[in-house]
């Protein structure tokens, strides 16, 4: 885990009062108003998957941007932590799933692109729950998510995928901290050639 927060460049004092005014827009969620992302965020996860499970434990790094109509993950697997494999979601409605150390790539369409900071609009509340020790208000999105929000901050605190059968617990939060290469949010040259025509 320490590897993946070096990774992450410390905010100044800028960044700081952005962060503070991200924290307090994203403050006002509640039963009927479910939690509205900040416009760009870095959020660091362990995803721990169910015994029936098709992934292995492992370390995420989101970072969102929707301004640049982009989300990024990188997924270290605690089993190969070289074995990095990043997951580039793009408003293009393509995503790439590249592993640098091999320079392998896959690119897929995806009919929903990068998620809208009010992507859980439609969410079912399910009540307050404690989970990982915080006071979290618990949502519900069509078969495809379980999300837990501190019920003061309304910052992600887990969620679970229901297809993957894993759940992600939140680490470090950083509303409005940018990725810290802007370049990281287009796939790498070998993506696109591998996806030229022969």
């Amino acid at each position: 885990l320490e590897g993946e927060l070096a990774a992450v460049a410390l905010p100044n004092r800028t960044q700081m009062l952005s962060v503070h005014a991200a924290l307090l827009l994203a403050a006002a969620c509640g039963p009927d108003a479910p939690p509205v992302w900040p416009r760009r965020f870095t959020l660091v996860q362990r995803r721990v998957p169910d015994a029936s499970a098709s992934v292995s434990l492992a370390t995420t790094v989101t970072f969102y941007d929707a301004d640049r109509g982009a989300n990024l993950i990188q997924i270290t697997p605690d089993a190969n932590a070289s074995d990095v494999v990043w997951d580039l979601e793009l408003d293009s409605r393509l995503s790439y799933y590249f592993t640098p150390s091999t320079g392998q790539c896959k690119e897929i369409a995806m009919p929903v692109g990068v998620l809208r900071p009010t992507w859980l609009s439609n969410a079912t509340f399910l009540g307050r729950k404690r989970v990982n020790g915080r006071d979290c208000l618990a949502y519900t999105k069509a078969d495809f998510i379980d999300y837990y929000a501190d019920a003061t901050t309304c910052e992600p605190v887990s969620w679970y995928f229901h297809t993957m059968r894993a759940r992600f617990d939140s680490v470090f939060w950083a509303p409005g901290l940018a990725v810290p290469n802007a370049s990281w949010l287009a796939p790498p040259r070998y993506c696109r050639e591998e996806a030229l025509p022969q």
